[in-house]
């Protein structure tokens, strides 16, 4: 639907009338505060680190992070630590030192002078026999043979000659004395193989030639201040550092050597404890007391407390294998730097309050932040200390509750408040401008809820009274409400487009789209989805609109939705607070849970979390903008976050996934490739993960188990995948991850493992019966044919000495008996037609065995409009007699529930013991026979869940969280009182919840002889056997208690008919 609406041709001249106010430089407050602050992962003893202060990281081939701690060692995979101590295998001490070699030993380090080895599975203690160690070890390395070189601080250094032997037969040369100090503070292995001893008397260099140490010989090294740590960066340079005398830089190339010191050049401390270059190539120093300096193109930059590091005690440095700097701390734990991608502004860097609802950069570079105390001015330009300046209620300025920042062309900036309506900032007078007159003809409560500019630098206001529009030029003011075009009032965002459109959000009511045709606005509104609510709006590069909404962000063209994106496609999120673009056009999605990064040339949507860097997490309705570097601010609900997109260093590598574990029936296993499991072992769990310390909560799984799964389950977050009751047969366990760049892995990472079958279901063993059975039958046929031969000469004999009569007697009789089977058997047929079908019943089973052909003991079943009854019966006698008390009890029962509309089972029963009676003629005390039946009876009410029992002998078994109630029946059967001693039965009533199990049944499976003295079965056996497989599927309780019932019956004769009704509330 189209709707046109024309502004009115005379135009209406607004008299300003303006309250001014001057930003004289007095009154603007400049803060003396820290500018930013850097997002640092860490972890301590809390999250599971075995102690704080850690000593050396590695990550082994399969990206875990190893951690030498004083108490031991720590092994991390992201999320968790799973800590090792000389009770796991490792020497005692802490570890110190650590190092993967070529051939993925892990080898440890400890104080006192341990050393400890672990190949993958176990540790083991390496003993010195060449030599007693004193002092820690302070570093191990691997040479170009192989050999492993330890250096100790009191006992020189060791070569071990053949590290990959056993524990006991590894051997080792011991360099101490003369040429190589016993005091070894650290080593390294260069890339042409030469290997540095960094010594109390100086650097050691050694010459494989003569199998010695010399000294290293270069000018202008440190002869004052003690080598404490060397590295060599990706150009061969070597970088030293020392003991209180700041970084020295030797450039291989030119041999000159370059000294960097704290005061003359902004390294942080001048004691440097460890060096490291990461992928980038810049050079990271850690120092002792100083925290951490980065070197990039010919400048420091530091972390210390003030931007976001813990300790200024750095022990040791590590890129990991997504470009993490992996900082081992001295008191601290472990530090994690993601990068400097994401930085945050809070409070306690300059921000007059951590809710940020507006961005915006002026023309002089200097930014705007919107908040709830008011408007912060941040320069990056000023002198430290005096970068942020405050516009608040606190300097009467402006209202506190900024929402909204908008230039327009002259450079005026428009504000946007909630209570203090339009304010304008004039940057030429410096001042702040009310125009009341604007405020009370657009809107009563001075509320601004959206703001825009468009191309002729006119004004549109959304509010909750509809959508105003102000003309700077001229005072021209108007506004639209619904009646004028548009889909609702509540004005809940607006956005300009690139082709001049105007797209204005309603709350809950929709999308309307505002065109210029000559002298007219024209409005229509855009068909979408129902509740649809337009939080934030952008385009693309192709100029689609995005719009984010409560249910995702859905892409228009302006026409037709082409595109929606929920949680299902990546989104943090479905509730989305803002949408917006950078330079290249890559699409920013605001949560309540974090930030997306879709990349149209990949349409791949990345994630950022706070575990990523983005820590204030929820992002504010349409608090975003692209600054004049192509960096991206953010407002967030604790402080502004600046990303930088050329900063980004995210990983495209698969993810390195790992099968961590299993347990079969509950227990810990080995991943033993192919093992056969028993049929017994069929409850499986494994354990799975993937290594991503950029952003652990952005990994994603999905595994399937070949054999039993059809598909890959769902993604999703959890390690764990449980298969219990696993039918015996051939499997493959299969896991692929995906990590915070959405980068799957393209092959899964698989475990196969058989379950074998139960001998009896074998091939072998079927055709040994098969087998045997036809033997069996043929040897039976012919002996029986043998013994029909000689009984029949017998016969013939005999009947040759019969007379006529009485072999006509033998037909007669013959004949009579044959025709008594046939007619029991087809009694039979008419009970089984009697009794209600299995389909009747669901999540329930029936164990019905008769002892005879026909049985005195049935199932009832019957439904009212409310109520399902269920009934099990124990007629008198079994065989004949009892199949005609039976087809009495079942008529009985349906007369009196379609005849009489009776439903409550106390009352079934009284009823049913006066039909009985009356039926069989008992009306008086010496008519009185022992003919009867005994019953279960339970009603249960289809929408209450209320269950109603009532029992005539026989109880009710009634399962709730692993608690069995018995209710017992009254001690009177039906049908063996009079009418002269009416007996009343009692109901009981209970409250169903799902999970609940109940059972009814009849005495013959408690009363069945067996076992191996024969005795009866008992109900207190038939109560544990329920007890142990309540939880089971209703079928397999049924097979459980069939089977049971024939073992323990064995040979003897089932003495009664067998009725056992099991049902499972859903």
């Amino acid at each position: 639907m189209i709707f046109s609406y024309v502004f009115p041709g005379v135009k209406m001249i607004c008299r300003f009338r303006q309250i001014i106010f001057f930003a004289v430089g007095c009154l603007l407050f400049p803060a003396f505060l820290q500018a930013q602050t850097y997002y640092l992962d860490n972890y301590g003893v809390v999250e599971g680190l075995s102690y704080s202060k850690v000593y050396t990281v590695i990550q082994d081939r399969e990206d875990y992070i190893w951690l030498g701690t004083e108490a031991g060692l720590s092994r991390f995979d992201g999320v968790s630590f799973q800590n090792f101590t000389p009770e796991n295998g490792l020497a005692e001490g802490g570890v110190y030192s650590m190092m993967q070699d070529s051939r993925g030993l892990i080898w440890l380090g400890h104080l006192d002078g341990r050393l400890s080895r672990y190949d993958g599975e176990k540790f083991e203690v390496i003993p010195f026999p060449s030599g007693e160690i004193r002092g820690d070890i302070t570093s191990i390395l691997e040479d170009a043979s192989g050999k492993i070189w330890i250096t100790t601080q009191g006992a020189g250094a060791f070569r071990l000659e053949n590290p990959e032997a056993v524990p006991d037969e590894i051997s080792s040369h011991h360099f101490i004395g003369g040429d190589l100090s016993d005091q070894v503070f650290a080593s390294l292995k260069t890339r042409n193989n030469d290997i540095y001893m960094l010594t109390d008397q100086g650097v050691r260099v050694f010459n494989p030639d003569s199998s010695r140490f010399e000294a290293l010989h270069i000018e202008n090294l440190p002869r004052y201040f003690m080598i404490i740590t060397i590295f060599e960066d990706s150009e061969g340079n070597l970088w030293f550092g020392t003991y209180n005398g700041g970084l020295y830089h030797y450039s291989k190339k030119t041999g000159d050597v370059t000294i960097y010191d704290s005061v003359r050049d902004g390294l942080a401390k001048n004691w440097v404890s460890c060096i490291t270059e990461d992928s980038r190539g810049r050079m990271w120093i850690g120092t002792w007391g100083g925290g951490i300096s980065l070197l990039e193109n010919g400048s420091f930059r530091n972390f210390d407390q003030t931007n976001g590091l813990q300790d200024l005690n750095i022990k040791c440095l590590v890129e990991d294998h997504e470009g993490n700097m992996l900082i081992g701390t001295y008191d601290h734990g472990l530090s994690v730097f993601k990068g400097d991608h994401f930085v945050t502004f809070t409070e306690n860097d300059g921000l007059s309050n951590p809710i940020v609802w507006a961005i915006h950069q002026d023309r002089t570079g200097k930014y705007w932040f919107g908040t709830n105390g008011g408007i912060t001015v941040y320069d990056p330009e000023a002198p430290s200390g005096r970068q942020f300046t405050y516009y608040n209620q606190d300097n009467r300025y402006i209202e506190n509750k900024i929402r909204f920042l908008r230039e327009d062309r002259h450079g005026n900036i428009w504000i946007g408040t909630e209570g203090g309506g339009l304010i304008r900032y004039e940057p030429s007078g410096k001042r702040f401008i009310n125009d009341i007159y604007l405020n009370e003809r657009l809107y009563r409560d001075q509320i601004i809820t959206a703001l825009e500019i468009d191309e002729h630098n006119n004004l549109w206001i959304g509010t909750n009274e509809g959508l105003g529009y102000f003309e700077p030029t001229n005072g021209y003011v108007e506004r639209v409400t619904q009646s004028g075009g548009l889909a609702g009032n509540l004005i809940s965002s607006l956005y300009y487009d690139s082709r001049g459109n105007l797209w204005i959000g309603s709350q809950v009511t929709g999308l309307t789209r505002c065109v210029k045709e000559g002298d007219q606005y024209v409005f229509t509104i855009m068909s979408m989805p129902r509740n649809f609510t337009p939080v934030s709006m952008t385009e693309d590069a192709d100029g689609n609109i995005w719009i984010g909404t409560e249910k995702g962000v859905y892409v228009f063209n302006g026409d037709t939705i082409i595109k929606h994106l929920t949680e299902n496609d990546g989104l943090l999120a479905n509730n989305v607070n803002l949408v917006d673009h950078d330079r290249e056009w890559n699409m920013y999605i605001g949560t309540n849970k974090g930030l997306n990064k879709y990349v149209p040339e990949k349409d791949k949507i990345y994630t950022y979390s706070r575990k990523s860097g983005f820590v204030g997490i929820e992002t504010k309705e349409n608090a975003s903008f692209c600054d004049s570097n192509g960096r991206m601010w953010f407002g967030t609900v604790a402080g502004v976050t600046r990303y930088d997109p050329h900063r980004v260093a995210d990983t495209e590598t698969e993810p390195l996934t790992h099968i961590r574990a299993m347990q079969i029936n509950y227990q810990p296993a080995s991943l033993i490739p192919g093992q056969k499991l028993s049929y017994r072992q069929k409850n499986i769990v494994f354990d799975y993960n993937s290594i991503c310390l950029k952003n652990p909560d952005a990994v994603r799984y999905k595994v399937m188990l070949e054999g039993a799964d059809d598909d890959w389950r769902p993604s999703t977050t959890q390690t764990r995948a449980i298969y219990p009751a696993l039918s015996p047969g051939k499997y493959t366990f299969k896991v692929i991850a995906r990590n915070s760049t959405g980068k799957w892995n393209t092959e899964p990472v698989t475990y196969s493992f058989i379950i074998r079958p139960p001998f009896y279901q074998t091939w072998w063993f079927i055709l040994i019966c098969v087998v045997a059975g036809i033997t069996a039958i043929l040897s039976y046929i012919r002996i029986r044919e043998q013994q029909l031969k000689r009984e029949n000469r017998i016969l013939e004999e005999k009947v040759a000495e019969r007379t006529a009569e009485v072999v006509q007697k033998s037909k007669e009789l013959e004949e009579k008996n044959k025709n008594i089977t046939d007619s029991i058997r087809y009694a039979k047929r008419i009970q089984n037609a009697m009794l209600p079908t299995q389909e009747s019943f669901t999540e329930t089973f029936i164990l019905f065995k008769p002892k005879d052909i026909v049985s005195g003991d049935f199932y009832w079943l019957a439904r009212t409009e409310h109520k399902q009854l269920i009934a099990a019966v124990d007629c008198t006698g079994h065989g004949v007699p009892g199949a005609f008390m039976s087809i009495i009890g079942h008529n009985s029962l349906n007369k009196i529930v379609k005849e009489y509309h009776m439903d409550e089972p106390a009352a079934i029963l009284e009823k049913l013991n006066r039909e009985l009676i009356l039926t069989l003629h008992q009306q008086n005390e010496d008519e009185e026979v022992k003919d009867g039946m005994d019953i279960a009876l339970i009603s249960i009410d289809i929408k209450t869940r209320e269950l109603q029992f009532a029992g005539a002998y026989n109880p009710l078994y009634h399962f709730r969280n692993g608690e069995l109630t018995e209710i017992k029946g009254d001690r009177t059967a039906i049908g063996r009182t009079s009418l002269s001693r009416p007996h009343s039965f009692t109901n009981h009533s209970l409250m169903l919840e799902k999970g609940d199990v109940v059972y009814i049944f009849s005495d013959g499976y408690a009363d069945q002889f067996g076992g191996p003295q024969g005795k009866k079965f008992k109900y207190s056996a038939l109560k544990n056997l329920l007890r142990e497989i309540k939880d089971k599927p209703m079928e397999e309780q049924k097979f459980i208690l069939d089977e049971t019932l024939e073992k323990w019956r064995g040979n003897l004769e089932q003495v009664d008919d067998v009725l056992i009704i099991g049902s499972r509330i859903n």
